[in-house]
């Protein structure tokens, strides 16, 4: 019995309303995984390769140039959508062809398109966080007197 990985990726707004859920192992099928139905998309996605959390980096994930994913991929960037990345692993065997009650959860990864690329055939599209890792964050901060007291003065007074 060998292992086998299964990837499924949700694109969604943040109140909650999905636009796409693909899956890249059932070829040609969709599946019910979690009480949704998941259309097959061939996709790979690298970056979760640590168990680190926080740490900026993103997620690449490659997906055909269909006309499909490229007006799904343009109206998230348009829109800001999200795209969340779930990867389970499960024992395979013989004649799989639905997702099974056992396969485990072993990473997830929530973020938006700020990268893209594409060729005649390939749309790559890098996933990570919106914020900056510098600079302001939410909520700003206005620095006043009252926060970091009189400032330093350069000058001749």
């Amino acid at each position: 019995m060998a292992r086998a990985q299964s990837q499924y990726l949700r694109i969604h707004d943040l109140a909650g309303a999905t636009y796409q859920r693909w899956q890249n192992f059932y070829a040609h099928q969709t599946v019910t995984w979690s009480s949704a139905s998941w259309l097959y998309q061939p996709f790979t996605a690298s970056g979760i390769t640590s168990g680190q959390t926080g740490d900026e980096s993103g997620v690449t994930i490659s997906l055909p140039a269909a006309p499909l994913v490229v007006d799904v991929v343009e109206r998230a960037i348009a829109n800001g959508w999200l795209f969340t990345l779930q990867a389970y692993q499960f024992d395979a065997f013989d004649g799989v062809s639905v997702p099974v009650a056992t396969q485990e959860l072993y990473a997830t990864f929530t973020g938006e398109v700020v990268n893209a690329g594409a060729t005649l055939t390939e749309l790559q599209i890098e996933l990570g966080s919106s914020l900056s890792p510098v600079g302001a964050q939410i909520p700003p901060r206005t620095m006043t007197t009252r926060l970091i007291g009189k400032g330093c003065r350069l000058g001749a007074n």
